[in-house]
C-alpha cells in the first residue's frame, strides 16, 4: 500500500511537471516564432516603400545581364560573370543536418518582383547576395500568383503581394527567410534539450523526496492498520466468553429467544472481526506463491457446494463452465472468491430466481456471476466493492456486515484480476473477474 501511494505521488507529480514544463516551451516558442514573422513582416513592409524608387533610378542605363540572369560585376572584365558564392560552411546545428542547410540557402535576401497588368514580371529588384536568377524569382512569382493569397509563406520565403483594385496585382515582396527559420529550428532544439534535462532533474528530486513526502501518511495508515489488527485480536477473547457464558447460560435455563440472538450477533461480530484482519494482513503486500492449477474444477467444485443453500432457499443455479482452464495463482484465494460472488448472489438474489455461474477464457480468462434483483430493490455497481456497503439498508439485518466483495477485489489484485459489477437491462446483477490468460488455456 505504501509502495502504491509513493508510486501515485510520483507519477502525479511528474505528470504536472511535464504538462507544466511542455506548455513553458509551447509559449516561449510560440512567441519566438510571432515575434520573428513580425520583424520579417516589417522587412517586408521596407522592401515595398523603398523598392519603387530604386527600380525607377534603375532603369536608367545599364549593362545587359549576362544569360544567366545575373547582372555583370562592373570589376570585372566585359563579358566576364562574377563567380557563384558557395554557401558558408556549417556551422552549429547544422552540422548535423548537412541537407537542410543546402536547402534553406542561408542568405539575409529580400526581392521586388514588379508586375504589369497582365501579371507577368517586369522587373526584378535583389537586396543582398544574388544567390537566385531572374528565371527562378520568375516562376516563383508565378507560383505565387497562383496561390491567390496576399502575405504568408513559400518554402522558406516570406511573401506579401501589393494589390491594385483596378489593375489587380502590381508587385510581389519576398524575403528570405532561412536565417530566420534557422534561429527558430535551434531555439526549438535547445528548448526542448532544455526542458527535457529540466525534467529530468526534477524527476529525480521527486523520486528522491516522495519518500519523505508520503511519510506522514504512511506512518498514519500503518497506525490505522496496526490499531485494526491489535483491536481485532483484543476483541476476540470477550467475543469467546460471551458465547461461552451465553451456552452456559443456555443450559441452566433453558433455550429462549434471546439466548438465540446473542449467538447470532456474537457470531457476526465475530465475523466482522475476522474479515478486518484479513483485509489488514491483505493489505501489507505479502507475496503469494502462485501455481498452475485447473480453475474450470475449482469453480467447479465451489459452485456445487453453494446448490444445496441456492436451491433451499428456492433459486435456481446454473452452471456454464468451459472445461479444462488453467489459471497460474493462489488456488485458495481464487475459491475464496468465487465463494464470495456466490454467497453475495444468493443473498440479494429473488425469491424464485436464478443464480448463472459462467467462465471462459479466450483473451482472458472471465469469471461471470449474475443474479436477479429483487422487485423494489436498487444498488449502486460503482459502490459494491467499498468497505461496509450495503444495497438495502433498511433491510433486516442477514448477518453479513458488506466486506465481502471488498475482501474478493483485494484478493484478486496480486492475481492482476479485475473485478467489475455492473446492472443488465435493470434486472440483472453482473459481477464479473478478469484475470490474464497464461500462454496455454487449457491442460494436455
Amino acid at each position: 500500500m505504501i509502495r502504491k501511494l509513493r508510486k501515485k505521488f510520483i507519477l502525479t507529480a511528474a505528470g504536472a511537471l511535464f504538462a507544466v514544463i511542455v506548455l513553458i516551451m509551447a509559449a516561449v516558442n510560440c512567441v519566438f516564432f510571432f515575434q520573428t514573422r513580425g520583424l520579417l513582416d516589417s522587412r517586408l513592409s521596407q522592401i515595398i516603400n523603398s523598392g519603387f524608387q530604386t527600380l525607377a533610378d534603375s532603369k536608367q542605363e545599364t549593362p545587359p545581364n549576362l544569360p544567366d540572369g545575373r547582372p555583370p560585376d562592373e570589376s570585372l572584365p566585359p563579358g566576364q560573370a562574377a563567380p557563384v558564392q558557395e554557401p558558408p560552411e556549417s556551422k552549429g546545428l547544422f552540422r548535423l543536418l548537412p541537407r537542410l542547410e543546402d536547402h534553406l540557402r542561408l542568405r539575409p535576401e529580400g526581392y521586388l518582383i514588379r508586375l504589369d497588368p497582365q501579371g507577368a514580371v517586369t522587373d526584378i529588384l535583389q537586396k543582398g547576395p544574388e544567390t537566385y536568377s531572374q528565371s527562378e524569382l520568375a516562376h516563383i512569382a508565378s507560383t505565387l500568383l497562383d496561390k491567390k493569397k496576399d502575405q504568408g509563406w513559400h518554402q522558406y520565403f516570406r511573401f506579401r503581394i501589393v494589390s491594385d483594385e483596378d489593375t489587380g496585382p502590381i508587385c510581389i515582396a519576398l524575403v528570405n527567410a532561412s536565417s530566420e527559420l534557422y534561429s527558430i529550428l535551434a531555439m526549438l532544439l535547445i528548448s526542448s534539450a532544455m526542458g527535457a534535462l529540466s525534467f529530468l532533474l526534477a524527476l529525480l528530486i521527486i523520486i528522491l523526496a516522495s519518500g519523505r513526502a508520503v511519510k506522514p501518511m504512511a506512518e498514519s495508515y500503518l497506525r490505522q492498520r496496526q490499531f485494526i489488527m491489535d483491536a481485532g485480536h483484543e476483541l476476540k477473547t470477550p467475543l469467546t466468553v460471551i458465547s461461552a457464558d451465553n451456552e452456559l447460560a443456555r443450559m441452566l435455563f433453558g433455550d429462549s429467544e434471546w439466548f438465540d440472538g446473542i449467538d447470532k450477533q456474537t457470531a457476526r461480530m465475530s465475523r466482522l472481526v475476522q474479515d478486518l484482519i484479513t483485509l489488514a494482513k491483505m493489505e501489507e503486500e505479502q507475496k503469494s506463491v502462485f501455481s498452475s492449477f485447473d480453475l474450470s474444477e475449482a469453480v467447479y467444485d465451489t459452485a456445487k457446494s453453494f446448490e444445496g443453500l441456492i436451491r433451499s432457499r428456492g433459486k435456481h443455479l446454473t452452471l456454464d463452465i468451459a472445461p479444462g482452464i488453467v489459471c497460474t495463482g493462489d488456488e485458495s484465494s481464487l475459491r475464496r472468491i468465487v465463494s464470495i460472488l456466490l454467497d453475495n448472489a444468493a443473498k440479494y438474489c429473488a425469491d424464485e430466481g436464478t443464480i448463472s455461474v459462467n467462465l471462459s477464457a479466450r483473451r482472458q480468462i472471465r469469471l461471470q456471476v449474475l443474479n436477479d434483483l429483487r422487485p423494489g430493490d436498487t444498488c449502486d455497481p460503482s459502490q459494491m466493492f467499498d468497505r461496509f456497503y450495503r444495497a438495502d439498508k433498511a433491510r433486516a439485518s442477514d448477518g453479513s456486515c458488506g466486506l465481502g466483495l471488498s475482501i474478493a477485489k483485494s484478493l484478486a489484485q496480486p492475481h492482476k484480476g479485475t473485478l467489475r459489477a455492473r446492472i443488465q437491462d435493470g434486472r440483472t446483477i453482473l459481477l464479473e473477474l478478469k484475470l490474464p490468460a497464461p500462454p496455454s488455456r487449457t491442460l494436455l
